[in-house]
């Protein structure tokens, strides 16, 4: 029997030769979040843990997208930072001093840090105009 819920967008990938076709369906049509989806690969529900109904957020779609374009997992996000508004840091200045090492000036977090497109945290601190890196100050 053909599967009589709507689904809400098809997918049709094309990797290496080899197309699949990837079904999305509004998980509320099963009781599931608002905001997920439920699977289904060239005509199969998709489970990763053998769940009967496995629903997935955007940041899951794209786990599963990646997976089947590069045949590997993703990475995994940074963990959530230390570091909270109105604490003391040491940012770099972008100058080195005369032994080389950079140079880094006292200041603090102007905001809460945020998790950028490229995988890194940045937050915004008093006297800069644009954010930094946490990686690269001192705390």
């Amino acid at each position: 029997m053909s599967e009589k819920r709507r689904k809400s967008t098809t997918i049709l990938l094309r990797n290496q030769g080899k197309t699949v076709k990837l079904e999305l369906f509004p998980a509320a049509q099963w009781g599931g979040p608002a905001d997920a989806w439920r699977l289904r690969l060239d005509g199969c529900w998709h489970g990763p843990g053998g769940e009967r109904h496995a629903f997935y957020t955007p940041a899951g779609l794209t786990g599963e997208l990646f997976r089947l374009v590069t045949g590997r997992e993703p990475l995994q996000d940074a963990p959530h930072p230390r570091f909270r508004r109105r604490d003391r840091v040491a940012v770099p200045t972008g100058r080195f001093g005369l032994d080389g090492e950079p140079l880094y000036e006292l200041t603090f977090l102007a905001g809460a840090p945020i998790l950028g497109i490229d995988g890194r945290w940045w937050a915004p601190v008093v006297g800069r105009d644009e954010p930094v890196a946490l990686d690269t100050i001192r705390g």
